[in-house]
Order: structure tokens, then sequence, then C-alpha cells
């Protein structure tokens, strides 16, 4: 039978938990990581045929108390416990049509236009920059004068020019790259056969490899704070902090990177923003 998107997060999953981590004695070598079928079956309470079927799609209406035996089994946190429900839930309904996207309003646009030192942006559920002020249009080279599928925060973490500068941006832990992964599996749960979700993810796992095996750990979780690492001429600084704020619209979020006070690098921003510079055009 075809890989489902519960089997495959279920496999993920297992493979990644150590047996000490599980509070498993050691079992002498074994021929692949993780736990085993049996061992994550026993923790769940249930038999190890039907943990099979579920990794292999051939059991379809997992009930909710297994669902929270196997988080409890798999040590999931909140997210990705709840990331598990709505992968199962997919036997249960069909998948929603995506939506027609809205527009930015208007009081967003406003919001970014007051951020004077601050490079911030407002991506949507595929992380396309969908709005910017001018000092993320001087952090990001211009995205407007980009081709659509490069003006997308993926592509400007995994695959723009400057990113072997940048590795810590797309480090297994707690990089900006490993959060924008986990957040793209943890929005489109119940789409994973989503066309255009498909299509990007295959375009970013040819052109980056960092990509492919972070798509390949089936972390899901939303975006949260951390440091963005950059290598730009006109900036004085390596590592910027960054915020993210969840915006009422579906999927959409805002980015707010802070640069050190009184460095060269908030006064460029600030000079971005000021002395008359033409805003960029908006997409």
């Amino acid at each position: 039978m075809p890989e489902t998107p519960l089997g495959a997060f279920l496999r993920a999953r297992r493979a990644r938990l150590a047996p000490a981590d599980a509070g498993l004695p050691p079992a002498g070598r074994r021929r692949t990581p993780g736990l085993r079928r049996e061992e994550v079956a026993a923790r769940a309470g249930i038999s190890p045929d039907y943990y099979a079927r579920l990794e292999q799609g051939r059991q379809r209406v997992p009930t909710g108390p297994v669902l929270d035996g196997l988080a409890e089994a798999l040590q999931l946190a909140g997210p990705e416990r709840a990331y598990l429900h709505r992968l199962a839930a997919l036997h249960h309904r069909p998948a929603p049509a995506p939506a027609e996207p809205p527009a930015v309003p208007a009081s967003t646009l406003a919001l970014l236009d007051t951020l004077d030192a601050a490079p911030a942006f407002v991506t949507g559920p595929t992380f396309d920059l969908l709005a910017w002020n001018r000092p993320a249009a001087l952090l990001m080279a211009r995205p407007e004068r980009r081709p659509p599928h490069e003006r997308n925060l993926l592509w400007q973490v995994f695959c723009c020019p400057h990113r072997d500068l940048s590795q810590g941006n797309v480090a297994a832990d707690r990089s900006i790259g490993a959060d924008l992964v986990a957040s793209l599996r943890a929005h489109h749960a119940d789409r994973p056969r989503d066309r255009t979700l498909l299509a990007l993810v295959h375009r970013l796992s040819a052109d980056s490899p960092a990509f492919a095996a972070l798509w390949d750990h089936h972390r899901a979780a939303p975006p949260g704070p951390g440091r963005l690492h950059v290598r730009h001429p006109e900036l004085d600084t390596g590592v910027l902090d960054y915020t993210v704020l969840p915006l009422p619209e579906e999927g959409r979020h805002l980015f707010a990177c802070l640069a050190p006070p009184d460095s060269r690098t908030r006064r460029a921003f600030a000079a971005a923003s000021g002395h008359g510079s033409p805003p960029p055009d908006r997409p």
C-alpha cells in the first residue's frame, strides 16, 4: 500500500527515539536507529500487529485513546500531539479545499511601516512573502525585484546564493530553517497532497539537501522567536534576533528582526526606512 502521512510521521518519530529516551535498557546492537515497533506498541498499550498496520497505512481508523497512547509512547510535545490527531482525522473526512487568500489588511501594512528600524514582513501559509517594509527590503536584497518563487522565506533561508555563509539558519535543532519546516508541516497537516505544497517541497528538496533532511524529520510546531544569521555588506552584525506574531488570517505571521541598539545595522535599517526612500512595490 502507498505510504500515508500518518504512517510516515509515526515511523519518523519512532526512529528519533533512542531506547534510553524511553527508559528501556540497552538491548545490544540494533540494525536501525530508534525504537522497535513492538516497543512503541507496548508503551502505547496496543498490539504490535495493530501498530504495524498503522505505520503501513493498513489501519484506517485509529481512535482517540490510541492516538493519545501513541503520543505518550513517542514523547510528542503539544503541537506534535495535535498534528498526530489532525493526520488521523484525514481518514474520517476529506481534506478541505484551500480558500482564496485575502489581501493583507491596511492595518497590517501600516504596522509594518511603523517599524522604522526593524525589518518586518508578513508571510502566508507556505511562507510566501506577502508584504514587507523598507528595512526588510534592504535585508532581503529587494525581494520585489525577484521572480515569484524567490519571494519566499523558505527560499531565502535554504536556497539563496549566500546560504552557504549562514549554516546556522538550517541546523537541525533550534534554527529558523528547522522552525519554518516544522510549521509548514503543522499548518498543512490536513492537506498533505495539496499540489502547491507538494511542488514547493519538491523544488526546495531538489535545491537544498538541508531542507530535504529537515522535511524528513516530520517535526511539527508553530514558528517561534529565534536568531537569524546574516551576511550583508551594509550591516555590521552577523546575527539578528527575531520574533514572530500570528496574524488573524489563517496561516499568516508577522516576522520582525531586531538589530542591536546603537549599531551600524540599526542605523542602516533606520536610514532605509527614512530619508525619502520610496516604499517597495507590494506583490
